[in-house]
């Protein structure tokens, strides 16, 4: 076996077995255009959310920047694809008014583990301009695991040949 399709095997053992692992990661963007309907605001943020498939638990770090209005509430809703709105999941922590972060922590349920890597999940980030939300982000996989497990799918086809 040449050294390229050792190195190739070892990327795709890699990816298999992170595929199956019980952590996922999302890092997403937040903007005005997001919202339902759409809200034309300078504000932006972004978040990292870690799950974990097999104990529910979740946890979300991010930051929000230049809002119209200060920030009243933030939570995880769903389950709602973009361009639909959902109850709340989980409640965030806030702090500063216009910019500022965002934390939060719990675990979730079965339907909501599975509404969560389904992509029907996002952050809304509510405030004193619109209550409703100014800025949202739906939580989707960071591009760079798309791009590996697409990659793995790749290589195992190229294998079968």
């Amino acid at each position: 076996m040449s050294r390229f399709h050792v190195g190739v095997a070892a990327l795709v053992a890699a990816v298999a077995g992170s595929a199956n692992a019980a952590i996922v990661v999302y890092n997403f963007s937040m903007d005005g255009a997001q919202e339902v309907p759409p809200v034309a605001t300078p504000g932006f943020g972004s978040a990292t959310v870690t799950l974990n498939t097999d104990t529910g638990q979740v946890s979300l770090t991010g930051t929000y920047n230049d809002l119209i209005g200060t920030v009243t509430a933030a939570h995880i809703h769903g389950l709602a694809a973009p361009g639909s709105n959902a109850g709340v999941i989980l409640a965030l922590t806030h702090t500063g008014g216009t910019s500022g972060t965002l934390t939060g922590a719990g675990v979730f349920s079965a339907a909501n583990i599975q509404g969560m890597l389904d992509g029907l999940t996002y952050v809304n980030v509510h405030t004193t301009f619109k209550a409703g939300g100014e800025i949202r982000g739906q939580v989707v996989p960071a591009p760079a695991s798309i791009g590996l497990l697409g990659l793995a799918g790749l290589v195992a086809g190229r294998r079968r040949r």
